[in-house]
C-alpha cells in the first residue's frame, strides 16, 4: 500500500509539472527527467491496478495501445524513410509512450484518489493539476509583464516568439485550461464549489484571452469564442435549478461578456483576413489553377472581389486540399511525425518547394498531418479512444469527467486547425487520450470534485 501511494504521489507531481512546462522552450532535459520519473511510477501503479485494466470496459485502453503496435508494423513494413523514422521511433515515440503510461495511471488515480493518495494529497490533487494546466497562460502573462517593466511600454503586439517561439502552445494549452475556469463558475453557481471562484475564474479567463489577443492567434480567439458560447448555453440551460448569489454572479458574468466583446472587436478590426474568409477559402481550394501554394513565390491569386487572398488562409486551405488528395493516394501514411506531407508532396509534384533542411512542409492541420504520417488506421485508433471516452464521460458527474466532456471537443477542433503533429503536442495528445480512457473506466457516477454538467 505504501509503495502504491508513493508511486501515485510521484505521478501526480510529475503530471502537474509536465502540464506546466511541456511547451516551454529550453526545458527538454527537465521534461525528459519528469517523463522518466512519471513513466516509471505509472508502470508500477498500472501493475498494481492490473485487474482494472483486464475488465471488458478497458477495451479503449487497448485500442490506444494498439497504435504503438501499428507504429512498429509501419516502421518495419511500410517505412518511407527508415533512418528518420527509426530516429523518431526511439526519440519522440519513446517519450510519447511514457506520456501514455502517465495518462493511463493518472486516469486511474483521479477516478479513485481515496485508494491511491494520502488524505492531504486527496485535498490538493485537483488544485495541483489545475495549476499545471494554467502554467502556459500564466508564464506568458508573467513574461509579458516583465517586458512591460523592462521597456516601459504597455502594448507589445504579436508577443509570442519571446516566451514560446510560436503561437501554437497558447492555442493548445490555453484552450485546455479555459474549460476548468468555466466549469468552476458553473459549479459555484450550483453551490458545489466555493464562491471565491467568481473572482478566481475570471482572472484565468482574462489571462487566457489576454494571451490569445497579444499573441494575435486567430485559432486561439476562435476556440475561446466557441467555449464562451458553450458556457453561456450551459448557464441558460441551468434554469431555476440553480442556487446562486445572483448579484455577484451576474456582475462577474457581465464583466466577462464585456471583456470578450472588447477583445473580439479589436481582434477582428486588426485581422482583415476574417472579413474575406469565405471568398479566400473558395479560391484557395482550386489548387489545379493556382500554383503559389507549391513554391510560395508566385503572386497570390485574387478572390472574387479582386483582392489578393490572405497568405495564411491561402496556404492553410490549399495545403489541406492537397493533403486530402495525398491521403486518398496513401491511406496507410508515410510514417513520420515531422512533415510527411512535404515528403509525399515532393513525390507527387516535382515543382513543390524543396526542403529547408528537415523542414519539408506540414498542412497546418494536426489531424491531417497525423493521417498522412500514420494512415487512416493510426488516426482511427486515436479517434475511437477519444470518442468512447467522451460518451462515457457524459454519463458521469465528477469534476474530471466533466472536464473531459469540455476538453475532448477542444482537442478535436484545435488539432484540426493547428499545426500540432510535432514533438510535445503528440505527447500531450496521447497523454490526454490515455487519461480520459482510464478516467471513465468505472460504470458508476462518482463525484470526486466539483461538477457542473
Amino acid at each position: 500500500m505504501i509503495k502504491r501511494t508513493i508511486s501515485a504521489t510521484v505521478l501526480l507531481f510529475s503530471a502537474a509539472t509536465l502540464l506546466a512546462i511541456w511547451p516551454l522552450p529550453n526545458t527538454m532535459a527537465l521534461r525528459n527527467v519528469t517523463l522518466l520519473c512519471g513513466g516509471v511510477a505509472s508502470a508500477m501503479l498500472l501493475f498494481k491496478e492490473l485487474p482494472q485494466l483486464t475488465q471488458r470496459r478497458a477495451w479503449p485502453v487497448y485500442i490506444l495501445l494498439g497504435f504503438f503496435i501499428w507504429l512498429a508494423l509501419h516502421l518495419f513494413l511500410l517505412a518511407g524513410n527508415l533512418e528518420e523514422q527509426w530516429r523518431e521511433f526511439t526519440g519522440e515515440w519513446l517519450r510519447t509512450f511514457l506520456a501514455t503510461l502517465m495518462g493511463l495511471a493518472l486516469g486511474l488515480l483521479l477516478s479513485q484518489p481515496e485508494r491511491l493518495l494520502s488524505r492531504r494529497l486527496q485535498r490538493i490533487q485537483e488544485s495541483l493539476l489545475v495549476c499545471g494546466l494554467a502554467g502556459t497562460v500564466f508564464i506568458f502573462c508573467m513574461r509579458y509583464a516583465y517586458e512591460v517593466i523592462r521597456t516601459g511600454q504597455w502594448i507589445h503586439q504579436d508577443f509570442y516568439m519571446t516566451p514560446y517561439l510560436g503561437k501554437t502552445p497558447l492555442v493548445i494549452f490555453g484552450s485546455l485550461f479555459l474549460p476548468v475556469m468555466f466549469i468552476k463558475i458553473l459549479s459555484a453557481r450550483e453551490g458545489k464549489s466555493p464562491t471565491f471562484w467568481y473572482a478566481c475564474a475570471p482572472l484565468g479567463i482574462g489571462a487566457t484571452i489576454f494571451s490569445d489577443y497579444f499573441a494575435n492567434t486567430k485559432n486561439g480567439i476562435a476556440l475561446f469564442f466557441l467555449l464562451f458560447v458553450y458556457f453561456l448555453f450551459k448557464i441558460a440551460g441551468a434554469g431555476k435549478k440553480v442556487r446562486a448569489q445572483r448579484k455577484g454572479f451576474f456582475a462577474m458574468l457581465l464583466a466577462c461578456i464585456l471583456l470578450t466583446g472588447f477583445v473580439l472587436k479589436n481582434h477582428l478590426e486588426s485581422n482583415p483576413a476574417w472579413s474575406n474568409l469565405i471568398a479566400d477559402y473558395k479560391i484557395s481550394t482550386d489548387i489545379e489553377q493556382h500554383n503559389n501554394w507549391k513554391d510560395r513565390v508566385s503572386p497570390l491569386p485574387l478572390n472574387q472581389y479582386g483582392v489578393p487572398v490572405n497568405g495564411s488562409t491561402y496556404e492553410r486551405v490549399s495545403w489541406a486540399r492537397a493533403g486530402l488528395d495525398l491521403l486518398k493516394e496513401h491511406p496507410l501514411g508515410y510514417g513520420q511525425i515531422h512533415h510527411s506531407f512535404g515528403a509525399l508532396a515532393l513525390q507527387k509534384w516535382s515543382d513543390f518547394h524543396k526542403p529547408d533542411g528537415k523542414n519539408r512542409g506540414a498542412t497546418h492541420s494536426g489531424w491531417l498531418d497525423f493521417a498522412l504520417g500514420f494512415g487512416l488506421p493510426g488516426l482511427f485508433l486515436v479517434w475511437i479512444t477519444l470518442g468512447v471516452s467522451y460518451l462515457r464521460a457524459r454519463k458521469r458527474s465528477d469534476f474530471w469527467s466533466i472536464y473531459a466532456v469540455w476538453a475532448i471537443p477542444v482537442i478535436a477542433i484545435s488539432y484540426l486547425t493547428t499545426e500540432v503533429c510535432i514533438d510535445h503536442f503528440i505527447e500531450l495528445l496521447f497523454f490526454m487520450a490515455a487519461l480520459f480512457s482510464c478516467l471513465t473506466l468505472q460504470k458508476a457516477n462518482q463525484a470526486n470534485g466539483a461538477g457542473a454538467d
